[in-house]
């Protein structure tokens, strides 16, 4: 099984080799793994997830734990609704990940 710290590690390859197994390396970065391509010696490109902009859950669960518990009450469910609904669309912050 595979190290969280393995994903990491950045892996050189040749560029017959990424030719080769493209689609299985594509998997790959899709799972977070990075690779650099080589032909001839000389790195040519990196193979990478694009960058993110905004947290993974793992993140926030990490955030969230750190801080004091909160205990709610039985409003918050309507007070969450209000909030909400006093809000426009372009002011919720997005959700990709």
């Amino acid at each position: 099984m595979a190290r969280k710290s393995d994903k990491r590690a950045v892996k050189r390859v040749s560029a017959t080799e990424a030719s080769c197994s493209f689609s299985r390396m594509l998997d790959e970065v899709e799972r977070g793994r990075r690779f650099v391509v080589h032909r001839r010696g000389r790195n040519v490109c990196v193979m990478a997830p694009p960058p993110s902009h905004g947290r993974r859950a793992s993140e926030c669960l990490v955030l969230l734990r750190a801080r004091a518990p909160v205990l709610l009450d039985d409003d918050f469910g309507t007070d969450l609704l209000e909030v909400l609904a006093g809000e426009g669309l372009e002011d919720r912050p997005s959700w990709h990940s």
